[in-house]
């Protein structure tokens, strides 16, 4: 291998999915494959030993958000780069908070695997790239839906649950074995998310759809 050659390590759910991805990547002379799994705990595992200089990892996991373990594995391994795999393009506000946990690219998975390709030759640097397409306009609605709330991780969705209780911060992150931190981290992801401005705005929505939500 030489400086140029990408150690990649892929976490997507969907076997097939994943396998889908990887054929085509695999064609690739400067890519070799060190590590794959299903979850978001296995990668955080494996990843010191088989040692990555990318990780592809999707957004909506099993056992957590692609988010969370892309900000652990950055804070574990800061020279990583990662590239997070989404459902479809996302509003400027939250590729910003992708882009701030220190993630270098989104892709959606509705792009073409070229397209993952290419973001791959820009981040295996350390690079930075942003493609217009991976990017929606801004909802004209200031209203959030449902759909805007199931589009949240399972653990953004436990977290607004508890926050329209009102069930303090500190208690949330003795719930889920967090810092306190990380539960701010999360209200300001859901809020960017659904378009709160503030708690009330959470409270008044969770109550309205209460019997609508899922568990």
């Amino acid at each position: 291998m030489t400086k140029d050659d990408i150690r990649l390590y892929v976490t997507i759910d969907k076997r097939l999915y994943r396998d889908a991805i990887l054929y085509q990547l695999l064609l690739e002379e400067n890519i070799d494959l060190v590590g794959e799994s299903a979850t978001g705990v296995d990668t955080l595992e494996q990843l010191p030993t088989v040692r990555p200089t990318v990780l592809i990892i999707e957004e909506a996991l099993q056992d957590n958000d692609g988010l969370t373990i892309a900000e652990v594995a950055l804070s574990n391994h800061p020279a990583l780069s990662v590239l997070l795999l989404v459902e479809r393009p996302v509003s400027p506000a939250r590729l910003a908070i992708y882009l701030e946990s220190g993630i270098k690219t989104v892709v959606a998975k509705t792009q073409s695997v070229q397209e993952l390709i290419r973001s791959l030759h820009y981040i295996r640097n350390g690079q930075v790239y942003v493609d217009a397409d991976s990017c929606q306009a801004p909802a004209t609605t200031t209203s959030p839906d449902l759909e805007a709330f199931h589009a949240l991780s399972a653990r953004e969705r436990e977290v607004a649950r508890l926050m329209a209780d009102r069930v303090a911060f500190k208690t949330i992150a003795d719930r889920l074995g967090v810092s306190y931190k990380t539960v701010h981290s999360y209200k300001d992801r859901i809020f960017i998310k659904m378009g709160f401005e503030r708690q009330p705005d959470l409270m008044l929505f969770m109550k309205r759809f209460r019997n609508n939500l899922d568990s």
